[in-house]
């Protein structure tokens, strides 16, 4: 399931930094941080998703229902080719690769973060729980993006996870009550983008 890969993402970035070495997640979070950092945060992901026309994909991440799919052409079509394979080059992986990442990955991330919809705005206990229950990045994501990647790569990041658990200051980082989370009215895709940011900004700095 994508919400241990988010877990598995997140245990990397707190474990040695989205840019360490060793194991899918690391790639995963690489990719993830390069895309923040390309759009400008999480305003931009959504302000291109919406100029895109894909207002309608991102409305359905965003409730409780089922999640639409973003297509792997979509990716390039909406960040940008030239964009994308930046972000392949900088994390040494193809571009086709990088397209699957953002595509599985960003629309389950964006789910988790607004498990209510945008009656109950951004809360990241669902992804503050993946992230303590994930058992190692790659058997994690050797199962769930296994076909994104040519080869499987041996790791040893359970008993690294184990070592560096979350620690009490990231648990309460995370559990912080957001502004959205804290409004009765259905908040916009700002207002959620704000919060979403200041959330992914934690590990993606």
């Amino acid at each position: 399931m994508l919400d241990k890969v988010l877990g598995s993402v997140l245990n990397s970035v707190l474990n040695g930094g989205a840019n360490s070495a060793g194991g899918q997640g690391s790639v995963a979070g690489q990719v993830l941080s390069e895309l923040l950092r390309s759009q400008g945060g999480v305003e931009g992901i959504f302000g291109k998703l919406q100029q895109g026309g894909l207002d309608g994909i991102l409305d359905s991440w965003i409730g409780t229902g089922k999640n639409q799919q973003l297509d792997r052409s979509q990716v390039s079509e909406t960040f940008g080719r030239d964009t994308i394979d930046n972000i392949a080059q900088q994390t040494e992986i193809s571009t086709n690769q990088t397209e699957d990442i953002i595509s599985q990955v960003l629309p389950n991330l964006i789910d988790m973060l607004t498990p209510k919809g945008r009656e109950g705005g951004v809360s990241a206990d669902s992804l503050t729980q993946s992230a303590q229950q994930s058992g190692g990045l790659g058997d994690l994501l050797g199962g769930v993006l296994g076909n994104i990647f040519a080869e499987q790569k041996a790791s040893s990041s359970a008993q690294q996870t184990q070592d560096n658990p979350f620690g009490e200051i990231f648990n309460q980082m995370l559990n912080t009550p957001t502004k959205t989370s804290q409004t009765a009215a259905p908040s916009n895709n700002d207002e959620l983008a704000k919060d979403i940011g200041a959330i992914l900004n934690n590990f993606f700095k």
